[in-house]
Order: C-alpha cells, then sequence, then structure tokens
C-alpha cells in the first residue's frame, strides 16, 4: 500500500534540506548548526538520537510531540528498543547505523502492525550529525506514519 500523503513527503524532504544546508562544505553538519533551541516549534514530527554502539541501545535526546505520541513514549531518554514499536525497531536501528556508517542521509519507509493489529505505515529519514570537540555522533530525523482505517 504506497503512502502518498503530502505530510510524509514533505516530513523526510524538509528534513533532508535543513540537514544540507546546516552542513554547508562539511561531510557532516556539526549539532550546533542545526538550530535545534530555534526549531522546537517545529519538532512534532522529528527526533534526535545519541549513537551507541550498539544502536538498539541508542537513546532518543529530543523526540517530537507528535511521535512520541505514535510512539507512546511518555518521556524522553527512552532507547530505541524501549520506545519504538515492535515492528519499527529494527528497521529504525539499522537505518541509523547505515547513515553513521554511509557519513548520509538514509531513508527507509515500511509498514508494520500497532498493538491493535491495524497496518501502520511510515516514512523516515535519518541524518548522521556530529559533536565537535567531542567523540559522537547523533542521529537527527524526521518521521511521519498514517494508521491504515
Amino acid at each position: 500500500m504506497p503512502m502518498n500523503s503530502d505530510r510524509e513527503r514533505r516530513t523526510a524532504g524538509r528534513v533532508s534540506a535543513e540537514w544540507r544546508d546546516a552542513r554547508g562544505d562539511q561531510a557532516l553538519p556539526p549539532l550546533t548548526s542545526l538550530g535545534l533551541a530555534q526549531a522546537a516549534a517545529d519538532w512534532h514530527d522529528r527526533f534526535l538520537i545519541r549513537s551507541d554502539g550498539h544502536m538498539p541501545s541508542a537513546v532518543f535526546i529530543v523526540c517530537g510531540d507528535t511521535l512520541r505520541s505514535d510512539w507512546d513514549m511518555e518521556r524522553l531518554g527512552r532507547n530505541l528498543k524501549d520506545a519504538l514499536p515492535d515492528g519499527l525497531r529494527q528497521r529504525f536501528a539499522e537505518a541509523c547505523q547505515q547513515a553513521l556508517a554511509k557519513g548520509a542521509p538514509v531513508h527507509v519507509e515500511g509498514g508494520y502492525h500497532d498493538p491493535d493489529l491495524r497496518p501502520v505505515l511510515f516514512r523516515c529519514v535519518m541524518l548522521p550529525v556530529q559533536v565537535p570537540n567531542k567523540v559522537g555522533y547523533y542521529i537527527y530525523g524526521g518521521y511521519s506514519q498514517k494508521t491504515a482505517a
């Protein structure tokens, strides 16, 4: 079942454009160039994850209110394996690892079933970000979904 919603396409495109603009001539944009403080109001469908050697253990540092609602995430600081629905968890973690390994955006789309066994279609983009003067990377991204009736 293809996703044709403008919201899904706009989210990935908008987040990817912000990442490219923040990157400039650098291989990866620094975290500070994303303007996180100024963009907080627009973070409904965005997230920031602190990378981890074992990506399912990576922690959500920022997660928009729409995503927190979609994923029943009552608080920040949860890791991918505890915060994400079963059918999304592995693909999400793999895409984060690919983005870090490639140093480039990774787009993922697919589907899974929610706890009520309704099909959920999703699109997301994972974008690697560096932290200047520190060892470590983050994943900045956008996610959108729609639940079938």
